[in-house]
Parts: structure tokens; C-alpha cells; sequence
């Protein structure tokens, strides 16, 4: 497997990982989102993605249904050490 590697501007040359748009914004508040992921093994984390885009997931049925939600997703590039963050500010710890 070849590495994959960004450039971010706080934690340097770091290896990549997808998250959705909302995880990646989420940085800007303080309300968890929720956290789910899935490992394809092609990137330094997990593929991650809210509890929003997790109830699209859940409905889509057909091979176009996920594509078209992988698609809503907009996953950005972000370095291991931010996903590291954005998990820990985004699990939902509560019982609900």
C-alpha cells in the first residue's frame, strides 16, 4: 500500500484521511455531530462521516444509492492528527 500524504498547516506532512463536509466544519462549533467510520485500508484513518450522513447511508439501498451518498458526503482531505481531534470533539457520549 503507498502512503498518502498532506500538508497541514498545523501538524506538518502528515498522512491523509476523508472526512464528510459536516465533520470538517464541525471544527468551527462545539456540538458533536456524531462520529462513524469505515476502514477500506486505503488511507491513514478511516473514511468518517456524521450522524446526518449516517442516516442517508442507512436508507440507501442500491449500488447508485451509495454512490450518490458518498457523493453528498463531500468528503475533504485532512491530516491523521486533525481526524484524531475531530473524532474526539465529534463522538457522542450521551445514552440517548
Amino acid at each position: 500500500m503507498s502512503q498518502k500524504f498532506v500538508e497541514c498547516g498545523q501538524h506538518g506532512k502528515q498522512e491523509m484521511a476523508l472526512i464528510c463536509t459536516h465533520l470538517a466544519h464541525s471544527v468551527l462549533g462545539d456540538t458533536p455531530l456524531g462520529f462513524h467510520e469505515h476502514d477500506e485500508g486505503d488511507m491513514g484513518r478511516p473514511d468518517a462521516w456524521c450522524d446526518q450522513c449516517n442516516m442517508v447511508l442507512d436508507k440507501a439501498e442500491t449500488e447508485d444509492e451509495l454512490d450518490e451518498w458518498f457523493t453528498s458526503c463531500d468528503h475533504k482531505i485532512i491530516c491523521v492528527n486533525c481526524w484524531d481531534e475531530v473524532k474526539i470533539q465529534n463522538i457522542n457520549t450521551s445514552d440517548e
